[in-house]
């Protein structure tokens, strides 16, 4: 059992639990900003539902907070072997331009609980979200815009994500267009497959 299930409860971040609740702050001032601001603008507009986990002996205190939108990989344009391989994972079912998935938008945890693992909870908590039958639309990967960052790769790695690109080169062109930039990406696109869950 970890720390979440023992300790926490779940809900959706609303305004009133920001309001009645001490601020939350993951160390990231646009993060932080995400979550006590933006997020409930978001909600409204229905373009990403924000969730938190709040400590049961203090519900004033956010432990970890997620956003979540509905998104998808698109195959058509990924590079032959890439599309191959994506398309190996479904047993090659009626062939589609895109595969559904569940987009991680943001992810923060309370700065006072840091290198606890509780990240990792959560996102075992949104695989296990999403892989279960009462899940109400078909959804086969967790996707992450992972900040380009080696310790933020490493830990979305250890979490058995996967690098949807073997370059940055290939995922330029996949992101801007046919047209190769050489620049720095900001993020990387990775992702889960749900069906692991299941292994």
């Amino acid at each position: 059992m970890g720390f979440l299930v023992e300790h926490c409860s779940f809900c959706e971040l609303t305004e009133d639990v920001i309001n009645t609740c001490r601020v939350f702050s993951c160390g990231n001032d646009d993060l932080d900003d995400f979550f006590h601001i933006d997020a409930i603008r978001y909600a409204r507009f229905l373009m990403g539902k924000t969730y938190c986990f709040r400590l049961n002996d203090d519900t004033s205190k956010i432990i970890g907070a997620f956003t979540i939108s509905n998104d998808s990989i698109r195959i058509y344009d990924l590079p032959r072997s890439r599309k191959d391989y994506m398309k190996s994972l479904t047993n090659h079912e009626k062939p589609l331009r895109r595969y559904p998935g569940v987009l991680i938008g943001r992810l923060g945890v309370n700065v006072e609980f840091a290198r606890l693992g509780i990240g990792s909870e959560i996102l075992d908590f949104i695989k296990g979200w999403f892989f279960s039958s009462t899940n109400k639309t078909g959804c086969r990967f967790v996707i992450v815009d992972a900040v380009n960052n080696p310790s933020i790769i490493s830990f979305y790695q250890k979490n058995g994500f996967k690098m949807l690109f073997s370059s940055e080169q290939q995922e330029t062109i996949y992101t801007l267009g046919k047209q190769y930039v050489p620049i720095k990406l900001d993020t990387r696109l990775m992702y889960y497959d749900l069906l692991n869950m299941g292994v």
